[in-house]
């Protein structure tokens, strides 16, 4: 789950550089479908580290 972890921290970081891009050149509906993507992702990301959360303190428990 950490490397699921990683990995959809990376994809997030890389879509906001896209957004921040795009904008940039005035690509109005890339940026709003990179936003869709950006936030599909900042939620798989969210919902990973919640579960590497659950995952450590079942470990410190046992």
């Amino acid at each position: 789950m950490v490397i699921f972890n990683k990995i959809a921290l990376f994809f997030v970081i890389l879509y906001s550089v896209f957004i921040i891009i795009n904008t940039y050149l005035g690509e109005t509906e890339r940026v709003q479908s990179n936003v869709i993507y950006f936030l599909m992702n900042g939620f798989a990301y969210i919902v990973s580290a919640l579960e590497v959360e659950k995952e450590k303190q079942l470990i410190e428990t046992a």
